[in-house]
């Protein structure tokens, strides 16, 4: 029988809480191109009725400098913003999950929107998606792809002051969260020593699949394309949105994740229908519907840590990539709604960001 630890070490790989940490490693997944008439190349997850058909190659084997500019203007005529002015802070957010972000002097950028799913009705990428990853010149997501450190930094998630788990929430509440935690094959002498908030994190998400999410895809895209890629965020810097949490945050968090378990398959669906269906707003609402449940101190710390305060921060490492120009960025699609949401942020900064039908 392995020990919490070394259990922990598997259990980081597949950690999938909405809006933070993403699998580490890349999963081997099939990537295919052709070419047309006119030379040139596209990428798909399948074979295609084109021919030849061929593997992508590995980014060891692609110039990452290599340039498309002919291509890029092409293709930013063909991702042509929506004809509604978008520019004024006050207008209703509309639009979907693709945003083009501009500016005099630069070549334009995409801002995607992603739920960290990999329900198929996700990670079937809609071709305006397609068109602007396979032509942009990097790709950058919420967090560093650093399997080493993520690793590392899982036996912080263990309680190791000589408690454990039962001692701080009590047997009733501990008893329901083993029970909870049994659903997701996660055995109790390993519940026993997670610190409440890896608990909550946990029974927050999905069951796991085994596929690769959404953002996984597209990094795995970018690689098999040898784009170079980055993070906005580092893992021990997404660690600590949960780490540096109250005690008793932690606690009152678990609890109401526990209260709300069976809702939570609804309400996961309603999320994927509503990325399906391409509607931001949607999306954001029944988040902001299911926070209201719980709308306690703590729950708006949390999301205050989760969301407004990291958004300034990821605004702030994006400026970079935009002025660089050609960047394809993936985040959380919740983190581009509000009026603190990086689509405002961005917007306040001078940036024309408007979404792409």
């Amino acid at each position: 029988m392995c020990s919490p630890k070394s259990f922990l070490h598997g259990l980081v790989l597949w950690f999938l809480l909405p809006h933070l940490l993403l699998p580490v490693l890349p999963c081997p997944a099939e990537i295919y191109r052709w070419k047309d008439e006119q030379g040139h190349w596209h990428f798909s997850d399948g074979p295609t009725s084109q021919a030849p058909i061929r593997t992508a190659p590995s980014s060891s084997s692609v110039n990452p400098a290599s340039k498309v500019p002919a291509r890029r203007a092409v293709v930013d005529a063909q991702l042509e913003p929506s004809a509604a002015k978008y520019s004024d802070s006050s207008t209703p957010l509309g639009g979907g999950m693709l945003w083009r972000i501009s500016r005099r002097g630069t070549a334009p950028s995409y801002l995607l929107g992603t739920i960290h799913s990999a329900d198929p009705r996700v990670v079937g990428l809609r071709p305006a998606v397609q068109q602007a990853l396979d032509l942009s010149e990097r790709f950058v997501m919420e967090m560093q792809m650093d399997g080493d450190v993520l690793l590392a930094l899982g036996a912080e998630m263990l309680i190791i002051d000589g408690k454990d788990l039962e001692t701080l929430l009590g047997r009733d509440l501990y008893n329901r969260v083993v029970k909870a935690m049994s659903e997701y094959a996660i055995p109790e002498m390993v519940v026993r020593n997670l610190k409440p908030w890896v608990a909550m994190a946990l029974l927050s998400m999905p069951k796991p699949s085994g596929e690769p999410i959404l953002d996984l895809v597209l990094y795995q895209r970018s690689q098999a394309a040898g784009k170079p890629t980055g993070g906005l965020e580092s893992a021990r810097e997404q660690l600590a949105i949960f780490e540096e949490l109250s005690l008793d945050d932690q606690i009152a968090l678990l609890k109401m994740t526990i209260e709300q378990l069976p809702q939570l398959p609804r309400l996961f669906d309603q999320l994927i229908r509503a990325y399906a269906a391409d509607d931001l707003q949607k999306v954001a609402e029944l988040a902001a519907a299911y926070t209201a449940r719980g709308d306690t101190p703590a729950v708006q710390r949390f999301v205050l840590r989760l969301n407004d305060q990291r958004n300034h921060r990821m605004a702030e490492r994006m400026i970079p990539y935009l002025q660089q120009g050609n960047s394809f960025i993936a985040v959380g699609a919740l983190h581009l709604a509000g009026p603190n949401g990086l689509i405002q942020l961005l917007r306040a900064r001078g940036y024309d960001v408007a979404p792409v039908r």
